[in-house]
């Protein structure tokens, strides 16, 4: 117990130590409400060129994805997604050997239930891309056009579901990591890339369900993501130029994250949890409200941060022509899921609270449909990490503040929970929570065994007053 203690004392010294100091909440924070156009040239503007679309190779990893949320002529509710991706392998002399992939997801939102159908093969084998145009297509799947107007067609033989969707962009692109980076996405020391996405499609179309063939409506989002680097392996360089690039950017977008938190810190009392199912991975959202307001979330799970103020960012969109990047962002879970496989808890219930200047978000999130799961070494011995998805659909409410303006939010959500599994940490899950002022100072750490069962936790807070708890209890897995 006594080096526990100590242990525990230590970490919070050192937690401190990074943690930017609170200056309250500035009076001087200029929103950015202008399109993602923050460099001068016109390759990041609102409206794509077909270079932006089409596939970009020799690269080491490219995806384009459509996820839908439908209405059926019935009024039934349900969510239909494809995922294809290539990737391959970097050197120090080009690219080499890659694996690509199609995942055609659907959910139906009154029962829970989900659809999941996961194909792969060698790069580039049956899936095929097209130079400055989208023309993607895997076997029977395919995903085609130019902005604003897109094609998709899926057919999950396995589950007898098979998706047509016309989509009609009726918002503008929006390029990640403007402002921060210019649009630089760093990934590790191994390169960078860039990603646009497009969150409001306008969507018609017919989905068969065993045979039974449905009209539908809906609203849809798309993304296209380009990677000079490789994505299994951000922790190795071949290119002393690609490695200076990718530190620059993310010296550029911590230091933007840092300035963004102090100058919107919240005075209300907050605490920072660590844990070791969040050591690596990341949770993206799109979210879109009955108003048309939109939101598209990343939320990196890098150094263990699993709650309180996480070093995430989204993109809020009140028109979808003007996007403000919060960099702010306050994460709260209130239920989570073991995942036996995986030997993790994933938030399925939770709140979010970002701020900007004078913008508020205050979001609570339900989920309404089971969790998709899909694993790295199922599919790709490519992969040298061992990595779960988990995805699952839901509905959101909450309320948005501008001045003295107050509005009601509702909608709908589709979150991707990624995480690299560690081998060495395994059948346990270690939390640490810490108090910070002016809520006090303090920590308490808990130990979830996951094969016993049990809950071991410990708390020492300092201040206001000294205040010591230990209990050991068994644990229901959800």
């Amino acid at each position: 117990m006594k080096y526990q203690i100590i242990s525990i004392l230590s970490v919070l010294l050192f937690i401190t130590s990074i943690i930017p100091v609170a200056e309250g909440q500035s009076n001087n924070v200029k929103v950015s409400t202008s399109l993602s156009t923050a460099s001068s040239n016109d390759e990041t503007g609102g409206i794509l060129k077909p270079e932006d679309e089409g596939d970009h190779f020799p690269c080491g990893w490219e995806l384009w994805c459509v996820h839908a949320s439908l209405v059926l002529e019935d009024g039934q509710n349900w969510d239909a997604a494809a995922t294809m991706v290539y990737l391959v392998n970097k050197t120090r002399k080009g690219y080499t050997d890659g694996v690509a992939y199609c995942r055609i997801r659907h959910w139906n939102r009154q029962t829970g239930e989900f659809y999941d159908n996961f194909q792969t093969d060698d790069y580039p084998g049956v899936f095929q891309t097209e130079k400055n145009n989208v023309n993607v297509t895997y076997r029977k799947n395919y995903i085609c056009g130019l902005f604003p107007n897109y094609i998709y067609h899926c057919e999950d033989e396995k589950n007898k579901i098979i998706t047509n969707l016309n989509l009609e962009a009726k918002s503008s692109a929006c390029w990640l990591y403007q402002e921060s980076t210019g649009g630089i996405l760093p990934w590790g020391i191994s390169g960078t890339g860039k990603a646009y996405f497009i969150p409001i499609l306008h969507v018609t179309g017919n989905i068969s369900i065993n045979g039974t063939m449905y009209n539908l409506t809906g609203i849809a989002y798309h993304e296209h993501d380009i990677g000079f680097f490789d994505f299994s392996k951000p922790y190795v360089s071949t290119s002393i130029k690609d490695t200076i690039s990718s530190l620059k950017a993310m010296k550029s977008r911590q230091k933007w994250s840092r300035l963004q938190v102090k100058q919107n810190q919240q005075k209300t009392p907050f605490s920072i949890h660590f844990s070791n199912d969040y050591l690596f991975g990341w949770n993206w959202g799109w979210m879109v409200f009955n108003n048309n307001f939109s939101i598209v979330m990343f939320n990196p799970t890098f150094y263990g941060i699993s709650q309180g103020n996480v070093p995430g960012f989204l993109y809020f969109s009140k028109d979808g022509i003007n996007y403000t990047e919060i960099g702010c962002i306050y994460w709260n879970n209130c239920k989570e899921k073991y995942i036996e496989r995986a030997d993790i808890y994933i938030p399925l219930d939770f709140e979010m609270h970002a701020y900007r200047g004078k913008i508020q978000l205050h979001l609570k999130f339900n989920a309404t449909t089971e969790i998709t799961e899909l694993y790295s070494q199922d599919f790709a011995s490519y992969y040298q990490q061992n990595g779960g998805t988990f995805f699952a659909c839901g509905n959101v409410e909450g309320y948005y503040i501008e001045n003295e303006e107050n509005i009601t939010l509702n909608g709908f959500y589709q979150l991707d929970q990624t995480r690299w599994l560690p081998k060495v940490i395994k059948h346990r899950s270690l939390d640490v929570d810490l108090i910070l002022p002016p809520n006090g100072l303090g920590i308490a750490v808990k130990r979830v065994s996951h094969r016993s069962g049990f809950e071991r936790y410990i708390e020492i807070q300092l201040r206001p007053k000294f205040e010591f708890t230990f209990y050991i209890k068994p644990v229901l897995k959800t």
